[in-house]
């Protein structure tokens, strides 16, 4: 029994490693696929199964089993049938498996949930909070803090990308932010003078901190990672007393593809922004205005039924 486990568990392993080293997926996503193929590997080893030998139906008892004890909703479910699928998508390319035990099972549908957003009025609140403790206490820490969520406004970015700039990401004079997102592929994304101006302050005090090269560092002088920035924003709107909203990093993004949009941008050029594969993914950001888009087609399309001068 131990050596199948030990089989299942380096075969899981190896996939990781893929992910991490060519993939280059993020760590939250290297940890949720973590957790549904140790969570195979266990339910294999009752059965004393190699993960080569499993096949559709064991799959379906799996999911079934991965539901009941984990009382997983539908999203879960979907999340973890996905990382089944890429996992022995990955095997059969390999040629570990001959078959893929995924193939004969099912998508789990579910409803797309609208991205929660912040108002432009909100976003200047927030940012206008940001500049004031600045003025108030010029220093590394307030420097770095209307820098970050400045950017992150700006620039769209995903809290796991924006962690992992380092200090050449980042060309102040054509105010471009050269970014590395999923799969490794690479983007380069457009920033406001304004944020300019809170990069430019905070690299002053940044330039007394040499022994990491990323951009935002914590006041150790160490790389800011993701969930030390999620601690930052919920400290900074508890003490603004932004309460009435949930907030967190990834809502700057959602604002900020939001506001493009209603700004005039295509969604092409929000997809490539954002650094989505797929335009369907952008696709979910259109429900956002429904009021401009029936203005404007009050103002333009021939049968709207607009009075004749």
């Amino acid at each position: 029994m131990k050596s199948v486990y030990r089989e299942n568990s380096n075969l899981v392993n190896l996939f990781l490693d893929y992910l991490e080293k060519e993939k280059r997926y993020s760590q939250h996503t290297i940890d949720n696929y973590r957790f549904t193929l140790e969570a195979l590997t266990q339910f294999l080893q009752k059965k004393n199964l190699s993960i080569t030998q499993i096949s559709s139906q064991e799959v379906g008892s799996f999911m079934a089993w991965l539901k009941t004890h984990h009382n997983l909703k539908r999203v879960s479910q979907a999340n973890r049938a996905s990382a089944l699928r890429s996992f022995f998508r990955f095997l059969r390319r390999r040629g570990i498996i001959d078959q893929n035990p995924t193939d004969q099972i099912g998508t789990i549908s579910i409803e797309k949930k609208l991205p929660d957003f912040l108002t432009e009025e909100e976003i200047k609140s927030i940012l206008e909070k940001l500049q004031k403790e600045w003025e108030n206490s010029p220093k590394f820490l307030t420097a770095r803090n209307r820098a970050l969520f400045g950017l992150l406004y700006a620039s769209g970015l995903r809290v796991g990308e924006i962690t992992q700039l380092e200090l050449d990401s980042i060309d102040l004079t054509q105010r471009l932010v050269r970014v590395k997102g999923k799969g490794g592929k690479e983007r380069v994304v457009p920033f406001a003078p304004k944020v300019q101006e809170y990069l430019e302050n905070y690299l002053l005090f940044r330039e007394n901190f040499t022994s990491s090269s990323k951009l935002f560092l914590n006041n150790r002088g160490e790389a800011l990672g993701t969930r030390g920035v999620r601690k930052i924003l919920d400290t900074l709107l508890k003490r603004m007393g932004f309460t009435h909203k949930k907030v967190s990093p990834h809502t700057f993004r959602h604002s900020f593809a939001t506001h493009f949009l209603m700004g005039g941008a295509d969604l092409r050029t929000v997809q490539e922004a954002l650094g989505h594969s797929s335009l369907s993914t952008t696709q979910i950001y259109t429900h956002i205005d429904w009021k401009k888009m029936k203005a404007v087609y009050d103002q333009t399309h021939p049968r709207a039924g607009r009075k004749e001068n």
